[in-house]
């Protein structure tokens, strides 16, 4: 991995840790405010625009609240001010019975602006078109 990846996965892991608390504030300081955002969740059409994305944010963590989500199997490339982080996103669900943790791929675009990463793109999708990969909670897949 590049040596100067560092930067990038520290605000990748910002953003799983702002998903998983449902911090609204903190998601809300990750990315870039702009129109060229664009951002697809599990399921949804795309969302373009920050404004849009806010918004969906905001719903999602009112409806879900707190949710343990964490990147693996993370690859970052960098293109001088555009970064691209590829990762595995496990979601614990135990809180919804025989479900344990499910895996989205995800693909995170950042752009650096005035020395800070921020998230431009944010994509994730299920492992498999019949629906989201289960794993075991303890598993080693």
């Amino acid at each position: 991995m590049d040596e100067n990846a560092g930067p990038v996965l520290i605000v990748n892991d910002q953003f799983y840790r702002a998903l998983s608390l449902a911090d609204f504030n903190a998601m809300q300081r990750l990315w870039l405010d702009s129109d060229e955002a664009v951002c697809v969740h599990p399921g949804w059409p795309p969302l373009h625009g920050w404004a849009a994305i806010r918004e969906s944010w905001r719903a999602i963590f009112q409806n879900q609240g707190p949710l343990h989500v964490w990147p693996t199997e993370t690859q970052v490339r960098l293109f001088g001010l555009t970064a691209e982080v590829n990762c595995l996103e496990n979601i614990d669900t135990a809180q919804v019975p025989g479900t344990g943790v499910i895996q989205t791929r995800a693909t995170n675009i950042f752009r650096r602006v005035d020395d800070l990463w921020k998230m431009l793109e944010h994509h994730a999708f299920p492992l498999r078109s019949s629906g989201v990969q289960r794993l075991d909670r303890f598993s080693n897949n």
